[in-house]
């Protein structure tokens, strides 16, 4: 664009000029031309028309379409030829029908003559209608394609086709026969039956008939519907549905637990039950919905859980005595100051009082007053207020030591009412433990 105008810049304004007027001069001078050559112009149209013409004349579909219009012209004289042809032909109809039929007629002896057929219908036909008799004497020409349920309470039970099994109802007989059109639901005679269809109830005097049959007799048609027998009462009752509702109960065990409770107060090794174990349940009600014949869909409409009762077994955690290495976790008292030591092991010891004595140590002799040898456990104390044989369970106020399961065995000069000495294998043992305020539970 740029270099447009440069260029324009080059030309003068007379140049520009003398342009501008050669232009117009051309436009002013186009309809003059334009009416010098129209007087020619017929002439060359006819020309390139001619030329044309010649061209398509020669080409082969000229020729084509030619022939099919030659074609045409004999296939139009033909077609005005056929009626008054059909009408030559008509009158000979009869006899060309009539010699076709002494044709097959002349054949067909022909061919009994050979194979002797004549004797062998003879024979053959009343045979035919003697078995066509007894079929129709011993089976029904009406076939049944029915499908039952039967229902015995809430149960439903399809039966489609032949029954595969034989019982006796009220009412109703059962027959396991597939020889019969009819399904073999045999009403017993002489029973009042009430049949429900299209919204009517009508009831019917049964003779010894199956069910379908009643159905013919009554001239009641089942179409799809379900023939739904009830024989829950004294005589069967006949429902003609499209579909069937009903509910069930499904009942599932709920089994219970086993709980064992630690009781402090019995001695281990030992066991009680003091809740029997009862089975729990979850109790369900499904609705049915039965079409043709079949379960179509299946809901829980109620669901009911009896929670079971669970077993409970107390078994004994109670001991005489301890290890040295295991500990108190909890005290349990009782009104009258006595309760029991609960340890970390989950064995208990129980104790009568818990007394407060000031202990010393010694380490020195080998048996006892009471008879017994010197060791570990093995306590002094004054027998006026604990008797020999008295179990104890020690441990220091300020926490130095849990001497643990202890037994009055021995006495002493300056021993007297709360007073106990406490036994150590060694002296030094018994130096380190000095004199101290111990704690004393007095076991049971």
């Amino acid at each position: 664009m740029k270099e447009f105008f440069l260029q324009l810049k080059k030309v003068s304004p007379a140049d520009m000029l003398a342009a501008a007027e050669q232009g117009a001069e051309y436009i002013h001078n186009l309809p003059y031309r334009f009416a010098r050559w129209l007087p020619s112009a017929p002439g060359l149209l006819q020309k390139l028309a001619r030329t044309a013409g010649a061209w398509f004349v020669r080409t082969e579909t000229v020729q084509e379409v030619l022939a099919v219009h030659g074609w045409m012209e004999r296939k139009a004289d033909e077609i005005h030829e056929l009626p008054y042809r059909f009408a030559a032909w008509l009158p000979t109809v009869p006899g060309l029908v009539e010699a076709w039929k002494q044709r097959r007629k002349a054949a067909l002896a022909r061919w009994a003559e050979r194979y002797d057929v004549v004797p062998r219908l003879k024979l053959f036909l009343p045979l035919c209608a003697a078995g066509a008799i007894f079929v129709l004497c011993v089976q029904d020409m009406e076939h049944t394609d029915l499908t039952y349920v039967l229902m015995q309470g809430n149960n439903p039970r399809i039966i489609s086709g032949t029954p595969a099994f034989n019982q006796q109802l009220t009412g109703l007989e059962i027959v396991k026969d597939g020889s019969s059109a009819d399904a073999q639901l045999i009403l017993d005679a002489g029973q009042t039956v009430l049949v429900t269809h299209d919204g009517v109830t009508e009831s019917v005097k049964t003779r010894r008939e199956t069910v379908a049959h009643l159905l013919r007799r009554m001239d009641i048609q089942c179409g799809d519907r379900m023939v739904v027998l009830d024989t829950s009462g004294s005589a069967p009752t006949i429902s003609l549905m499209k579909e069937l509702v009903t509910e069930h109960k499904v009942s599932y065990p709920y089994a219970y637990a086993v709980k064992r409770v630690a009781d402090p107060l019995m001695w281990a090794g030992t066991e009680k039950i003091t809740v029997e174990g009862q089975m729990g349940s979850i109790n369900e009600v499904y609705q049915d919905v039965y079409e043709n014949g079949r379960l179509s869909h299946s809901e829980v409409v109620f669901r009911e859980v009896v929670e079971p009762v669970d077993t409970v077994i107390k078994y004994g955690t109670r001991v005489k005595e301890v290890s040295r290495d295991d500990r108190i976790k909890k005290v349990v008292y009782n009104k009258d100051g006595s309760g029991y030591l609960l340890f970390k092991s989950g064995e208990t010891m129980t104790f009568r009082e818990k007394v407060t004595c000031n202990a010393t140590a010694y380490s020195i002799g080998k048996w006892t007053a009471s008879g017994l040898p010197t060791k570990v456990g093995h306590i002094a104390v004054d027998p006026k207020v604990f008797p020999y044989h008295t179990r104890f369970y020690i441990y220091t106020d300020d926490g130095y030591l849990v001497y643990g399961n202890a037994v009055a065995a021995d006495c002493g000069r300056a021993i007297k009412g709360y007073k106990i000495d406490l036994w150590f294998e060694t002296f030094a043992e018994a130096c380190r433990f000095g004199r101290r305020d111990c704690t004393v539970f007095v076991l049971n």
